[in-house]
């Protein structure tokens, strides 16, 4: 179709250029997410009203990925998708504990003898919550005279790898989980308590490899990248 057009400058009276029609609001040679670049033959399609499966395919809503647990619902009708978290997080609130005792030899504060010092004490005031460090399953709540009542979690990464964290010196009726229990990264767990060979109120943190082998919880946990709770942008 043309559109005979009369103009007037350095043309005659009688002289006519033409101009190709083009209906309002189509674009042309554009694209966007929801629009990707069609070709001549699409846009006639579109035109003349004919949509396609693949054309509606084309305005479906974006897939959205976050790495928060749960799920949510999203009102403008997109999809969302929910991957489990594998983040590490630290036992114990930011500013809520000081490290008194590192991982390796020592002499026993209770015993006054050289031995291996499994863990990590970080003193805190009684009660202080304790937190999972990682998605789990409680392998172990038991109790005895030298850890007093400990709280054991297996975890998976997402990678696989296997490992073990150890909470001790709880009190049995403060501890929160059971045995069997799946538990979440950053769930309450228990409190800081001072049962069994303690001189005051702390946890005994202990990271154990796949083969349930103690190793140094505070070099693996920085090696892992561990974050404080409330340090990440799913809370």
């Amino acid at each position: 179709m043309t559109v005979i057009v009369p103009v007037s400058g350095f043309v005659t009276a009688g002289s006519s250029v033409t101009l190709p029609s083009r209906a309002l609001g189509t674009v042309t040679g554009m694209s966007s997410w929801t629009r990707p670049h069609v070709e001549n033959s699409e846009v006639g399609q579109e035109l003349s009203g004919s949509i396609t499966a693949a054309s509606r395919a084309r305005v479906r809503a974006p897939i959205t990925v976050t790495p928060c647990l749960g799920t949510s619902s999203v009102a403008d009708g997109s999809r969302q998708i929910d991957v489990v978290s594998d983040t590490i997080y630290w036992p114990l609130e930011k500013g809520t504990y000081v490290e008194t005792s590192p991982f390796g030899m020592r002499i026993s504060p209770i015993t006054g003898t050289l031995h291996m010092h499994e863990g990590v004490d970080l003193a805190a005031p009684m009660d202080t919550p304790l937190y999972s460090v990682a998605d789990g399953k409680v392998v172990e709540v038991a109790e005895n005279y030298f850890a007093g009542a400990f709280v054991k979690i297996k975890h998976e990464r997402a990678d696989g790898t296997v490992f073990y964290s150890v909470y001790l010196h709880q009190y049995t009726e403060k501890i929160l989980v059971h045995e069997g229990d799946a538990v979440k990264a950053g769930q309450p767990i228990g409190a800081v308590g001072t049962s069994g060979w303690s001189t005051g109120p702390h946890l005994h943190f202990e990271i154990h490899d796949a083969a349930d082998k103690v190793t140094d919880p505070m070099a693996w946990m920085k090696q892992a990248g561990a974050i404080h709770l409330g340090e990440d942008a799913c809370q």
